[in-house]
């Protein structure tokens, strides 16, 4: 709550200090300013318009791509066997510490995390 008083506080006596300077300034100064903007605001495409046809294009791609990959899990093929994960190779191992140690330093592990059976055991 406090910090809220001061943010009102602060916000007030920033506008007041806006008011006053917007103030000091010449109206030739000021008509000036505006032309400037209104020419500036009349030239400029509007905001986003050169990035909207790129954008529904790419994410059409990616509903695409995703139905196809949903399409391609579900078309009944089963996924190829593995033999033996890195999980069930380090779990072989002696106690929890050894299992976690063995882990950490086999690179296969990683590769298979990386890979799309880690993804299946995930949702399952």
């Amino acid at each position: 709550m406090n910090n809220d008083r001061d943010h009102g506080r602060l916000d007030q006596a920033l506008r007041a200090r806006y008011a006053e300077a917007v103030s000091q300034v010449s109206g030739a100064t000021m008509a000036q300013l505006h032309r400037r903007r209104h020419a500036a605001l009349a030239d400029a495409p509007s905001r986003g318009s050169r990035w909207r046809l790129p954008a529904a294009a790419f994410a059409s791609l990616l509903v695409v791509a995703g139905g196809l990959g949903i399409g391609l899990r579900m078309s009944g093929e089963a996924p190829p066997a593995a033999a033996e994960t890195p999980v069930a190779v380090a779990a072989a191992g002696t106690g929890i510490e050894g299992a976690l140690d063995d882990l950490d330093q086999n690179p296969d592990f990683y590769v298979w995390l990386a890979s799309g059976d880690a993804d299946l055991l995930a949702m399952e």
